[in-house]
């Protein structure tokens, strides 16, 4: 029987070579491990993140149990670092420690005191103050106060249009027959609608997010035939008619020193040239003077930049003829889009948003690395607690506080960043994380540079919040002729 296994090399050089390869395949096969766990637990934090979106709670909040997860060298140091910033403890005052701390009784808050005040005077029955006699005095009475509330009273208005009539044919006018009074002013001429039930439809709608269809049931419930195709039929007709108001709006928009951008998509319906499926966007401008702030919405069926600058860059021929706004800063999200109006000559500075940060480090905090998002959780949650402090300061002084206090928190912040991005997967969430605020970082310190720029872009996204959720309720049929259109060059 023949053997067919190969004779083994004897030269030193031959062995050498197959050693060589055979740590090559070795390492080979060890990088595709490593790959692979890598890639394993990228997919193990998404489907934790998938899972915490899908049934945990909707904030931007870190769950408790994450805390438990923190590296002890990285939080250690953090405690550190937080402890030394602080002010040095007081001594401590044991005869205080032993005393049992004591509960802060609630304060009820005063109702309001432009609502109007219905008395009800309560006192003893006759036979108990017959019983008195006179040997008690009335002093007074001991009042309190209960917040009540009238259901909506809604009501017809009846117009009664006086005529005329001439005595005779020799009446001067009378051959124009009856001379009746003038109809009253309306906003939709002969509609049933007053202009208290538009209001109250619009705002309704556009403000509390309450859909027509609801609507036409709290009407029903009254014995009210208002359906929603009335009621929409109304909101179309009132565009020409608002036009004016939406003008004069939109000529302060460019007033004020800031505005915020942000923009949602949604999806209408039986839109001409476009498919049902097709997304559109509704986009959100907050500016305005000082103490006159404007929010002035627009509806697009793109999410192109042509869409910002044309609503905020407008030239003067297009602003009828008149001076130029001034120049403003642009602050939003790290969309790119921004970033393309950013660059206009009218705009000072583009100004980024810290909230969109910390939703990304929350994410990470929820994966493998939650020590590390942790710990740039509190270093956000430090620039935060300067901004809480100077709510009430002048532009001035926040201008001036944010210099000496936020300016070194940004520099750690900073350092943190550089040091992680190094020894951080890039895919991971904490390594999207980490890149997504390297990436805006020159407009995430914008705000540094004038009092009047916030910390983040929640002005905007508190604004369109409540379009958000009137649009989950049902999609929009008449969107698109009755709000602004916006020319989009494609």
């Amino acid at each position: 029987m023949s053997s067919t296994a190969q004779p083994l090399p004897d030269a030193p050089a031959e062995l050498r070579a197959i050693i060589a390869q055979l740590t090559e395949q070795l390492a080979e096969a060890e990088r595709e491990r490593g790959a692979q766990e890598q890639r394993i637990a990228q997919l193990l934090e998404t489907i934790e993140l998938l899972k915490r979106k899908r049934f945990g709670r909707s904030t931007d909040q870190v769950p408790d149990s994450q805390l438990r997860l923190f590296d002890e060298t990285e939080l250690e140091a953090l405690i550190g670092a937080l402890e030394a910033e602080l002010p040095a403890p007081a001594a401590p005052d044991t005869a205080k420690d032993k005393e049992t701390p004591t509960k802060r009784k609630p304060v009820r808050r005063p109702l309001p005191s432009h609502l109007p005040r219905v008395e009800r005077l309560l006192d003893l029955d006759a036979e108990e103050k017959a019983a008195m006699g006179d040997d008690w005095s009335f002093i007074g009475y001991d009042t309190s106060e209960q917040l009540a509330i009238l259901p909506r009273q809604t009501y017809v208005i009846v117009y009664k249009r006086a005529k005329y009539v001439a005595r005779t044919q020799d009446v001067p006018g009378a051959e124009i027959g009856v001379k009746i009074a003038p109809r009253p002013e309306q906003i939709i001429p002969k509609s049933i609608a007053h202009a208290s039930l538009l209001a109250g439809i619009v705002t309704a709608k556009f403000v509390d997010a309450l859909p027509l269809y609801r609507q036409e049931q709290i009407f029903e419930r009254e014995g009210i035939d208002l359906t929603r195709q009335t009621m929409s039929g109304l909101l179309i007709q009132l565009n020409a008619p608002l036009a004016p108001i939406a003008a004069a709006l939109k000529a302060q928009l460019r007033q004020g020193t800031v505005v915020h951008v942000d923009e949602t998509p949604v999806q209408v319906l039986r839109e001409p040239g476009r498919d049902n499926t097709q997304t559109s966007y509704m986009w959100v401008f907050c500016g305005g003077p000082p103490g006159q702030p404007v929010r002035w919405f627009a509806y697009a069926d793109s999410r192109a930049a042509s869409v910002p600058k044309g609503v905020l860059l407008e030239t003067p021929a297009q602003a009828g003829g008149t001076d130029p706004p001034p120049g403003f800063y642009l602050q939003s999200d790290g969309y790119s889009a921004y970033g393309v109006v950013a660059n206009a000559p009218e705009v000072i500075g583009h100004a980024g948003c810290w909230t969109h940060v910390r939703r990304k480090f929350v994410d990470a905090a929820s994966g493998r690395n939650s020590g590390a998002a942790q710990q740039m959780l509190a270093y956000i949650g430090q620039l935060y607690a300067v901004e809480k402090r100077l709510r009430e300061a002048t532009p001035a002084e926040r201008h001036t506080a944010r210099l000496q206090q936020s300016r070194p928190i940004l520099d750690a912040i900073k350092t943190w960043l550089d040091a992680t991005v190094t020894r951080t997967p890039p895919k991971g969430l904490l390594g999207k994380a980490v890149h997504y605020a390297l990436g805006q970082w020159p407009i995430l310190t914008t705000f540094l540079e004038d009092g009047r720029l916030e910390i983040d872009n929640n002005t905007a996204e508190n604004a369109i919040r409540p379009f958000v959720i009137g649009r989950n309720y049902a999609h929009l049929r008449i969107m698109r002729s009755r709000l602004e259109p916006v020319s989009v060059s494609r």
